[in-house]
């Protein structure tokens, strides 16, 4: 089942552009775009990159109902660990989620084998590779995910056996997969990223001409030259006055108009990538349209609009299947996203002491916020 994770040899095998099916089909622009193609253009591996280290990095954690209303994390459960610390021997929490993340980004599905033990516990959580994976409707009308494994076997697994979050879906089984949507927009990116390669391999324009009015001797030419470069050439010869004689002019050769195309065809590329991913742009190391008063506002928005979907995805995929459903009435798992939510120390200050003053928080609740010990007597709200 999993010899693809525990064997470097197998695992070096599957991540060759070979195995990487349905993207064989060249683009329009003639660009065969595969995951490894796809997360060469650095725009797609930034949106990638922050969907999953942001998701990966946030505590997963399993929370009990209480009576009176409230919640407390469940330790004793034995998902908790799982969930929260490390989902299989090999993994830490960080490394699984990231790994969920990405192959939903990029192939719409992320798929997990649920391992339990002889009493039903879930006991790990062992990853799968979505391109091997054919999700499907059995003859009985049950969901059955049919596994490809590297050693030519298949493997059929019930739908309580498989962890599966999905993007965005239409059938409601499967989730739409980005890079077969939208091979003809990362196509043309990958076609720009190359032509702007080549262009500067092939690149032989001067950066400026020097005019003379007569004619020059090719010995006259090569020492003109050759004097030029001397004075002029190189970073520590820059900006210096040059002394022209004899009539002689020079011109400086800029971009022309198809270079500037092709400039604004590269930050078009971006725009696009990032709108699909739903990542602002500053979050990917383009700040040209950021300011500092709406970095802030867009960083916010990328937790509620970007984040927060896969997010309750992930939540509800594991309450659906990792716990029965006498479980579901006591238990749950919920992401801590106070550290993403927080606005700046000005504004957070602000806001407990009107918490402070209206009653509705007490010292110990501020402390908490703040990854601050209690303090003796911070529980009293304050009344009146």
């Amino acid at each position: 089942m999993f010899e693809w994770f525990k064997k470097k040899t197998e695992r070096a095998i599957l991540t060759t552009p070979e195995l990487e099916m349905g993207f064989s089909r060249p683009t329009s622009s003639g660009q065969h775009v595969t995951e490894s193609s796809a997360l060469a253009l650095p725009a797609v591996f930034a949106c990638v990159r922050v969907l999953s280290e942001s998701i990966g990095a946030l505590p997963l954690v399993v929370y009990e109902r209480q009576s009176d209303g409230t919640k407390q994390r469940a330790r004793g459960h034995n998902l908790y660990n799982i969930l929260h610390d490390s989902p299989n021997p090999f993994m830490d929490s960080i490394s699984f989620w990231e790994l969920m993340t990405a192959h939903c980004a990029l192939r719409g599905n992320a798929f997990a084998r649920v391992e339990r033990d002889d009493a039903g516990e879930v006991t790990a959580l062992w990853p799968l590779l979505p391109q091997n994976m054919n999700v499907k409707i059995d003859d009985n009308g049950q969901l059955v995910y049919e596994y490809h494994s590297t050693n030519g076997f298949t493997e059929l697994f019930q739908w309580f056996d498989i962890l599966h979050i999905k993007g965005l879906t239409f059938d409601g089984v499967t989730g739409l997969s980005p890079l077969t949507l939208l091979r003809d927009t990362i196509g043309r990116a990958q076609a720009i990223n190359e032509y702007s390669g080549k262009y500067f391999h092939n690149d032989a324009r001067p950066g400026g001409i020097l005019r003379h009015p007569g004619k020059i001797s090719p010995q006259g030419a090569a020492s003109l030259k050759s004097s030029w470069n001397a004075a002029f050439k190189g970073s520590g010869n820059s900006h210096k006055v040059a002394l022209l004689e004899e009539g002689m002019e020079f011109t400086t050769v800029g971009l022309s108009p198809e270079d500037s195309q092709m400039i604004d065809s590269q930050k078009f590329s971006v725009v696009d990538i990032a709108r699909v991913f739903r990542v602002p742009l500053n979050l990917i190391q383009d700040h040209e349209r950021s300011t500092y008063s709406n970095v802030t506002e867009q960083n916010r928005s990328f937790v509620v609009h970007a984040l927060m979907p896969w997010l309750v995805r992930i939540e509800q995929a594991c309450n659906r299947i990792l716990f029965t459903e006498t479980e579901r009435l006591r238990f749950y798992t919920e992401h801590k996203l106070d550290s993403l939510l927080r606005g700046d120390q000005k504004t957070r200050y602000e806001c407990y002491q009107i918490g402070l003053q209206e009653g509705f928080l007490s010292k110990n609740d501020v402390r908490g916020y703040e990854n601050l010990s209690p303090v003796q007597g911070g529980d009293d709200y304050k009344t009146g």
